[in-house]
């Protein structure tokens, strides 16, 4: 059963729709390093910056742009489609209950606030790690100091993660389509990137 509904939710292949989330997440994830290089970390023009260290860095603004590019826009693309499964999955070992009716109800509250708890739990495990080493490894940084800086941010990164995240979540799957919910989240995106970024390049 849970095979079979993971084939269903996966079936569906848009190509457009792939484009353009990889398209939007890329963009957005460069606007994000952009601002967040300009504006919290006060780094400038190469031209107009008499210390390199506070020029803006063009290999950093790539590292992110191909990051978002292929984690948000590809990996996200069909990972959100699992997590209704997931969420009925779990729902379907409860006993009969409002909340357990709730749950495996797609277009209930509670079921997109499931949903959001899901995509919480993949932030902590995979996302955050994955982030750290891919942007680390494409500016240049060894995986040794890559993992150093994670286990040094992993805590703030994720707390920070889980207050803008959650409830940002909770919306996207209750009130945005199916097939336009990777460019919302590419759209908080913007705001979360320089967060993250912030967090991942203090220490480096």
């Amino acid at each position: 059963m849970l095979r079979q509904r993971l084939c269903r939710a996966l079936a569906p292949f848009d190509r457009r729709a792939l484009a353009h989330d990889v398209a939007s997440a890329s963009t957005l994830g460069l606007v994000g390093d952009v601002a967040c290089q300009y504006f919290v970390e006060g780094r400038r023009m190469p031209g107009r910056s008499t210390d390199a260290d506070r020029a803006l860095d063009p290999r950093r603004m790539m590292a992110l742009m191909l990051f978002n590019g292929a984690y948000v826009g590809t990996f996200l693309h069909f990972l959100y489609k699992t997590y209704p499964v997931v969420v009925f999955a779990a729902a379907s070992r409860l006993r009969p209950s409002p909340l357990k009716s709730h749950l495996l109800c797609e277009n209930a509250t509670m079921h997109a606030h499931a949903c959001a708890w899901v995509d919480n739990v993949h932030c902590g495990v995979l996302y955050i790690p994955v982030y750290y080493f891919s942007v680390g490894l494409l500016q240049g940084v060894s995986a040794a100091d890559s993992a150093n800086n994670l286990l040094k941010e992993w805590l703030s990164t994720y707390t920070s993660c889980s207050a803008f995240w959650v409830p940002y979540m909770s919306a996207n799957f209750a009130f945005v389509p199916a097939n336009r919910r990777v460019q919302a989240m590419a759209l908080g995106n913007l705001v979360w990137s320089v967060v993250i970024d912030y967090f991942a390049h203090r220490s480096l």
